[in-house]
């Protein structure tokens, strides 16, 4: 009687996430037969073969493209490699990232992916993993393909054989597309705001596209949502793995017991019930639709938070104190640990809690918790420090309406006066459209700005909206991007002179704004630049190129 072999099971939780299901459930139907399974083998075998070669290929060509263009100076070379693989190999992204030993955790949301993505890498690399993240390109397809391109070898195969964890910040659209590709063992959802309507449409065709992600999900990832919004902890409902909600129950944060400058201009992008289409109430609000909410209607309510931030206080302008509860380690002694956040504002303590609710989910203790969080650098754009002429530059990314709600209110929360440049842009990553410069509280600014420059493609529309909030057109200098077509026509402007038509076209772009800023700002001060996406990576190109700071992707592996 022939021994029957036992089927291979693959472990919860397993790290080695490589291997594809199919792969093993075929080998193991096959195995019946010797000859049947020697053949099946060869076959396996022959077709990795071509698949290795292939991606190998893949890999050559698209880092051969971007070490071209780095040396024709025509970029960092870093999206190329990507778009490059991609198209010599549709499935270079599957491919290389099945190899993963550790497998990948997926960021998503309209605000705070980008440091909540560093705080996780931080932590894990503090609990000594090996942390690869895709920092080099964008978080769409492209540049998670250039992401794991460049850790690979011309062979096909990840280089010190995938022993990693990958963190991958993935835009919310093509989020659907990412998980049915990647082997994920987490997916953290930060939250839904309304950003970039022209591009996604309202947050309920987000919603729509999230909710299928869920669909296709396998069941052992697990799920981190964040309980304070009502339209991701609605996700969790629907998901029949394991669900993990972080949030804030911090009574003294809630908006009621603020001044009520700070209900003025709050966004609420979320305001009824998806079961009932009743209205929410809420016990507690922090900003915008973020809070204890129930609706009126149904009874439906705030979701329990296993990891909690039951204490909230601000030290200084880059020093948040909060004490955080988790129930997510049952077996650990301690349930509680403050955490030093070295970043403002109540937005980077939900990033905090998302990473450290991450964490505890892969079973990582409190210490490198800790000592990730508070020995965190800040990421490109989200409260970088650099120093330009004695003076100290801070950016702060400001992309949608909440976001630059938060922003102002964390600059100017506490009545000091600020050195600020404002950058409006309308490029197609920013949105065309900016309306929504108008849901802004920029009346909080009012009489707290020792400086101010507004630039940008629509920086009259900016200073247009600040004169309507209170802000005189003396207190301002206004820099464009270029001449206005008003301006070209006028015969003062458009001469025979080349070389003077030259000197006053320099008087304008990013340049000019980010000289006249810092010069209006006295030595030893501190110039608040708030740009929005595509006029954070103008301000960072000028940075790059007087070599104030290096190229944002060129971080170390851990």
């Amino acid at each position: 009687m022939r021994k029957q072999r036992r089927p291979v099971r693959t472990p919860r939780g397993d790290l080695r996430l490589g291997r594809r299901k199919s792969t093993l459930n075929h080998a193991e139907h096959s195995a019946g037969s010797p000859e049947t399974g020697a053949r099946v083998r060869r076959r396996l075998t022959h077709s990795k073969r071509r698949t290795s070669l292939r991606a190998g290929l893949a890999v050559v060509g698209g880092r051969t493209a971007g070490a071209l263009s780095r040396r024709l100076h025509l970029g960092g070379g870093t999206s190329i490699v990507g778009l490059v693989a991609q198209r010599m190999y549709p499935d270079i992204v599957g491919h290389l990232a099945t190899q993963l030993e550790h497998g990948s955790v997926i960021v998503t949301g309209t605000n705070g992916k980008t440091t909540t993505s560093g705080f996780i890498a931080a932590i894990l690399s503090d609990a000594g993993l090996r942390v690869w993240r895709n920092r080099e390109g964008s978080n769409l397809m492209g540049g998670i393909a250039s992401s794991l391109v460049i850790r690979a070898l011309p062979t096909g195969h990840l280089r010190r054989d995938g022993r990693a964890i990958s963190i991958l910040e993935v835009d919310e659209a093509v989020i659907p597309q990412v998980v049915q590709i990647v082997p994920t063992r987490v997916v953290v959802f930060t939250n839904l705001f309304r950003d970039q309507l022209d591009r996604y449409g309202e947050v309920d065709s987000v919603t729509t596209r999230w909710q299928q992600t869920l669909e296709t999900l396998s069941k052992d990832t697990i799920l981190v949502l964040n309980a304070d919004d009502p339209t991701t902890a609605h996700l969790g409902e629907a998901f029949g793995g394991r669900v993990l909600y972080f949030g804030i129950d911090d009574p003294t944060l809630d908006l009621s017991t603020q001044q009520k400058t700070d209900e003025r201009h709050q966004v609420i992008d979320t305001r009824t019930c998806p079961h009932c289409g009743g209205e929410y109430t809420y016990k507690l609000r922090f900003f915008s639709h973020l809070g204890h909410y129930r609706c009126t209607r149904c009874g439906r309510q705030r979701p329990q938070a296993e990891v909690r931030a039951i204490k909230v206080q601000s030290d200084d302008f880059d020093r948040t104190r909060m004490q955080v509860s988790s129930l997510v380690m049952e077996t650990a002694n301690k349930k509680e640990q403050e955490i030093i956040i070295p970043l403002p504002g109540i937005y980077n303590v939900y990033n905090a809690l998302a990473a450290v609710t991450v964490a505890q989910a892969l079973e990582i203790g409190w210490e490198p918790i800790v000592t990730g969080i508070e020995q965190f650098k800040p990421i490109f754009g989200r409260g970088e420090r650099i120093h330009i002429e004695g003076r100290t530059l801070r950016l702060l990314l400001a992309k949608n309406p909440t976001g630059f709600n938060e922003v102002l209110r964390t600059l100017f929360s506490e009545g000091t006066r600020r050195h600020v440049l404002f950058v409006l842009n309308d490029n197609i990553a920013d949105g065309r459209d900016i309306s929504w410069i108008w849901d802004v509280d920029f009346e909080r600014a009012v009489h707290l700005t020792s400086t101010l420059v507004v630039a940008g493609s629509r920086a009259l529309d900016l200073a247009l909206r600040l004169k309507y909030a209170g802000v005189a057109e003396d207190e301002m200098i206004t820099v464009t991007s270029a001449p206005l077509r008003a301006m070209k026509r006028d015969g003062t402007l458009v001469t025979r002179n080349k070389r003077r038509t030259k000197n006053r076209n320099e008087r304008y772009g990013i340049a000019e704004a980010l000289d006249k800023a810092v010069h209006e700002t006295p030595v030893g001060e501190t110039l608040f630049v708030v740009p929005t996406y595509t006029g954070l990576l103008e301000i960072q190109h000028e940075l790059e190129r007087r070599g104030l700071t290096p190229r944002y992707w060129e971080g170390r592996d851990s």
